[in-house]
């Protein structure tokens, strides 16, 4: 069985193979005091109750005119810009709620890397020999001391037996938590979707009523969205020019945060105010992983990169995720 075999098999149970290992990365995110994002109650709205919100829009649910400027407006979906499909689904979506621009929320881990963390089927100095070699994002020869060696992996589909090459490859395609654009530059009253492709996701503002860093503009209230259930979304209107840096509360620690550039004429600068706890300096990334560390860059190293500099996120109008972990690998 190859490897893209196994994980379309193992697709909808990908990602309970390393429960054990997210619940030990999730407690050393609760002792950094990581939350579980903030939920807002809307009422019991069946799914079928909860379409796409705006003026006459389908699902015969709630109905706003308009998005809470602290909570936006959450649904549970159908999502009619779920999957790969192009921006001609935001006319699902009534005016004046309708988006202009669409962020995914996604994980990116292969399930046999899932399925390795834990196990103990590799010893301490092959997991550095791998860490090593995929650091800056390539698989150069020779620099796995013993490439063809074989392993044996407990998957839910059976065992599976690969190489320390494959393995390498495979964390070279390892793209963690993520939002996705990473950078996205917008008008101001621009509306973004953000779409839940993957579990266990939500988006809060760096604030100082969330205890954390002001990193948005001044007069921008805490603004947070409810953990969004995959197939649901989460819509937010962004008012005022500026630079506004996010996070996922679940998953900030592993390097789970974003940029979003408001402006009409001109680049803003970033607006950083001592008021809490930064964001967070080293991923916790490769305790998911059992140590196999694919080089993802921490809160930080995201939101300082060149990659994110709000003149590059306004030239560029998106910035991808995968550009963002490229570029961090490169400077290694």
């Amino acid at each position: 069985m190859t490897n893209k075999q196994y994980d379309e098999q193992n697709d909808d149970q990908r990602f309970p193979v390393a429960r054990r290992s997210i619940l030990r990365a999730a407690a050393a995110s609760t002792l950094l005091g990581v939350g579980t994002g903030p939920a807002v109650a809307r009422g019991d709205r069946s799914e079928k109750e909860n379409g796409p919100p705006g003026n006459g829009g389908s699902g015969g649910g709630p109905t706003p005119n308009e998005l809470d400027s602290i909570f936006g407006f959450a649904s549970v979906g159908p999502n009619p810009c779920s999957g790969d499909v192009g921006s001609e689904c935001f006319e699902s979506f009534k005016p004046p709620v309708r988006p202009a621009h669409e962020v995914e929320f996604r994980i990116d881990i292969p399930g046999l890397v899932f399925a390795l963390a834990g196990q103990g089927v590799l010893t301490e100095e092959t997991i550095g020999n791998l860490n090593a070699a995929v650091e800056d994002g390539e698989l150069t020869a020779g620099e796995l001391t013993d490439p063809d060696a074989e392993v044996t992996v407990q998957t839910q589909g059976g065992p599976m037996t690969v190489t320390i090459e494959e393995i390498a490859e495979l964390l070279i395609d390892t793209l963690a938590f993520n939002f996705d654009p990473a950078g996205l530059a917008v008008k101001p009253g621009d509306i973004v979707l953000f779409s839940a492709e993957t579990p266990d996701h939500a988006v809060a503002a760096y604030h100082e009523r969330h205890g954390r860093q002001n990193r948005v503009p001044d007069d921008v209230g805490p603004f947070s969205s409810p953990l969004v259930p995959v197939g649901g979304y989460w819509l937010y209107r962004f008012e005022t020019t500026g630079v506004y840096d996010v996070y996922c509360p679940p998953h900030e620690a592993f390097g789970m945060v974003m940029r979003i550039v408001v402006c009409d004429d001109g680049v803003p600068e970033p607006s950083v105010e001592e008021t809490g706890r930064p964001p967070e300096a080293e991923s916790l990334f490769p305790i998911v992983l059992g140590g196999l560390d694919p080089n993802i860059p921490s809160p930080a190293e995201v939101l300082a990169s060149a990659a994110l500099s709000p003149e590059n996120i306004v030239d560029q109008g998106t910035v991808s995720w995968n550009h963002v972990v490229e570029e961090h690998r490169a400077s290694g």
